[in-house]
């Protein structure tokens, strides 16, 4: 098995090419899997893992049950589509949805199906999400719920740290004031009715 692997890939490849033709656009991408099938003719890839596909990226891993995608001219991958199980991580960062569109000449992947972003305790879900691999940005589309906890919002009127002033603990929350427990950002739920202060100042 190994063996006609190694040969299917060295058969892929071409013997000679131009150089204008060996200058790939974008960063290239290395890809492991257990079965592979490539068609001459059409440049198009499919690969299987077992249990799973690893597409890597300088410092970035995709992984899917199957990939199928399309080779340029030099054999290097230009487009694919992950499917099955996927996961992208990139540092600290997470990302799992059902399919997973990369495309290495405009540096995105774009993930869909129930695509969810994970960020230590931040957690971002929509219905598509589009990572921008050179900008290091991800843009989340339609439906959008977000979970950050609270020590990472601002609330508007926040004093300034150091003013000597302790910020409110959980007793001290009343209204107008903002809970210590973490913020779901998403569609807008009625609010309820503030309470009139029972006492203080």
């Amino acid at each position: 098995m190994t063996a006609s692997l190694l040969l299917l890939l060295a058969l892929a490849a071409p013997v000679a090419a131009p150089p204008a033709a060996k200058v790939a656009k974008g960063v290239p991408a290395h890809v492991d899997a257990d079965v592979i099938r490539y068609s001459w003719s059409t440049r198009k890839v499919t690969m299987l893992g077992k249990p799973f596909v690893t597409l890597t990226r300088e410092d970035l891993t995709l992984t899917c049950r199957k990939l199928v995608g399309d080779n340029d001219a030099s054999g290097q991958l230009a487009r694919a589509t992950c499917e099955g199980d996927v996961k992208l991580v990139r540092g600290t960062r997470t990302v799992t949805c059902e399919r997973a569109h990369y495309d290495r000449d405009l540096a995105r992947i774009i993930c869909e199906g129930n695509p969810v972003l994970r960020d230590g305790e931040t957690e971002a879900r929509g219905k598509r999400l589009t990572y921008l691999l050179a900008a290091d940005e991800v843009l989340l589309e339609e439906a959008v719920q977000a979970t950050v906890p609270s020590g990472q919002i601002d609330p508007l009127g926040k004093k300034p740290a150091g003013t000597g002033t302790p910020s409110p603990g959980p007793a001290a929350a009343g209204p107008g004031k903002p809970s210590p427990a973490p913020a779901t950002i998403g569609p807008a739920k009625p609010a309820a009715p503030a309470k009139p202060a029972t006492g203080g100042k």
